[in-house]
């Protein structure tokens, strides 16, 4: 009898039999679908006995079916013909690599491969590579017929599967009897299953975690009803879903009435800002902060820094949830710190002043007190001359000449020293004129030449042709130069050379004085421009000649630097604005 004579099908009829039994044909994805619905509501383990067991059940239907018609043919042809029906179904193809039967002892083995399983492909194609083998159903029903064929409990067992990853199904069947321990997990598979039980406890299980969930629920809504902060929900379009009890009481809103529309709890331009945010919270998919204002129905305004999440269901911006923390205390007490800070920095300047007053009032007094202390000296030596002539002894006219000199000359260092002073702390008054500054250069230079040496002073002057006129103050910018040739001179001890220049540097005029003497001490160089810093002598200098040059240069538009020579001495720039050409533009 030939396998394909037993199947029959009646289109007309909408019937198919097989051994006189109705058939249907199943699609293998529908298959795929019901493993895949079993799996993830009962779990992997009870859907893997469901499906073996049908597959146990399909098995053991069939070879009693098949016994019926076949009589009492060969075992081996009868346990044969289940391999041979599933390639027919289209389950799988079998190929048998060992049969042995000894109905004397009882002793039955069968082993083979499974090629084109269905079911390790469906498995594959919904969940992935397993861990353990998945043809549940085919092995169901290889231990099934082959239980009725060798009329004793036999277990079929995949030792590789292409769910796993194999190349290849192998399969081994084994009489139940003799199968050891580490069979019981297979052992287990073929015992009765009561699924409702099953179904019990997993409905148990889901009314406890809603009830968990409910009871979670229900103590976060009381913990942030509880909250002194204010905490809210809005939707996707930014309106009030929610808002616990401290936000209600804060916002002027009854315990337990419906919600108001966002735009009555903040003014426009708040609730503009607060748009925009939303907007940006919502496309980021990310947590922000704002500091903005909410309004009470009773007016009042409420300084607040706003959290805000947004709440996605998938990829879709479902609403947001935020906390809005009160912040006027905190502004409050930034305010008054601002306010204390100004009033440190108001004292902090008054200090300042005073302690610059102070030193100016010391310097002027230092300055002051060396010609005094010689003026006193010499006119009580003047007067003790006068009283030695007294007594009838010729008065030392000489002595006296020298005395009075002297006294003069420290009187004019008063003079000059106050002058000095009143320079420095007065605004100068400036006269603005176009300047050619190469031709008040040499005129300076040769006059300082002849009063300070003559032809024994060695002064460089190198002046570049065609400089543009220069808007300045021409007494004042004289006496700059003046002023920076007496320092060059006395730093070379008035044996030095003096190297003057008179430039252009893109926009601007340079002014250089130059010397070859010691040059500038890194801590003289930070102090040269303060007022009444000098490394001269108490009697020679009043350190307020080049913070006058300073201050003049300033108020000229213009600056001056200082820095070393590489071959030695100092340099001192005096950079100037070019007036520029009408029409044009300096650069």
């Amino acid at each position: 009898m030939m396998l394909p004579d037993l199947v029959s099908f009646d289109p007309d009829r909408g019937l198919i039999s097989f051994c006189g039994r109705r058939a249907v044909l199943v699609q293998a994805d529908a298959m795929g679908a019901l493993r895949k619905e079993l799996i993830d509501t009962l779990g992997v383990d009870i859907a893997k006995v469901i499906l073996t067991r049908f597959g146990y059940s399909c098995g053991q239907s069939d070879a009693r079916h098949l016994h019926a018609l076949m009589g009492d043919d060969a075992v081996s042809e009868f346990v044969l013909a289940g391999p041979k029906l599933h390639m027919l179904e289209g389950v799988v193809c079998v190929e048998t690599h060992a049969l042995l039967i000894d109905p004397e002892t009882g002793h039955y083995d069968m082993a083979g491969v499974w090629k084109n399983s269905y079911e390790a492909e469906q498995h594959v194609r919904l969940f992935g590579p397993s861990s353990d083998p998945v043809c549940w159903t085919v092995s169901g029903y290889a231990s099934g017929f082959s239980s009725v064929a060798f009329d004793t409990p036999m277990i079929c067992i995949e030792d590789q599967c292409v769910g796993r990853g194999h190349a290849e199904c192998s399969w081994r069947l084994i009489s139940a009897d003799i199968c050891g321990p580490e069979h019981d997990e297979h052992r287990r598979l073929f015992m009765p299953l009561n699924l409702q039980q099953h179904i019990n406890l997993l409905e148990q299980k889901v009314q406890q975690r809603t009830a968990d969930l409910a009871a979670s629920e229900s103590r976060y809504r009381d913990l942030v009803d509880n909250l002194s902060e204010i905490v809210f929900s809005l939707d996707g379009n930014g309106q009030l879903v929610h808002l616990n009890r401290a936000g209600r009481r804060r916002l002027g809103l009854s315990a337990d009435g419906e919600m108001v529309p966002l735009a009555r709890l903040m003014t426009m331009p708040h609730r503009r800002r607060l748009a925009r945010f939303l907007r940006q919270v919502g496309d980021s998919g990310s947590e922000g902060r704002i500091e903005t204002a909410l309004r009470s129905l009773h007016g009042e305004e409420i300084p607040a820094q706003m959290q805000i999440s947004p709440v996605m269901d998938g990829e879709r911006l479902a609403g947001y949830r935020g906390l809005a923390i009160d912040i006027s205390q905190r502004q409050a007490r930034e305010r008054k710190l601002t306010e204390y800070a100004s009033s440190l920095e108001s004292q902090l300047a008054q200090a300042t002043r005073l302690a610059g007053l102070g030193q100016f009032a010391s310097g002027i007094a230092h300055e002051i007190n060396n010609p005094m202390g010689l003026i006193s000296a010499y006119a009580e030596d003047l007067l003790d001359t006068i009283g030695d002539g007294g007594g009838g002894e010729a008065v030392d006219v000489e002595r006296l000449r020298r005395g009075l000199a002297t006294i003069q000359e420290q009187a004019y260092r008063c003079k000059y020293i106050t002058q000095n002073v009143l320079s420095f702390a007065r605004d100068q008054v400036v006269n603005l004129e176009p300047t050619n500054l190469g031709a008040l250069v040499r005129d300076k230079v040769a006059f300082f030449s002849d009063r300070a040496g003559g032809a024994s002073l060695d002064i460089r002057l190198t002046i570049n042709d065609d400089l543009p006129p220069v808007r300045t103050d021409p007494s004042l910018i004289g006496q700059v130069l003046l002023n920076l040739l007496k320092n060059a001179v006395e730093a070379t001890e008035s044996n030095g050379r003096l190297m003057v220049s008179l430039g252009r540097f893109r926009s601007r005029i340079r002014l250089e004085v130059a010397d070859d003497g010691p040059g500038l001490a890194p801590e003289i160089m930070e102090k040269v421009f303060d007022p009444f810093f000098t490394t001269k002598e108490p009697d020679r200098g009043t350190g307020l000649g080049l913070s006058i040059c300073y201050g003049i240069v300033r108020s000229l538009g213009g600056t001056i630097t200082c820095g070393n020579r590489p071959a030695g001495g100092a340099w001192f720039r005096v950079s100037l604005p070019i007036i520029a050409p009408e029409g044009s533009v300096e650069r």
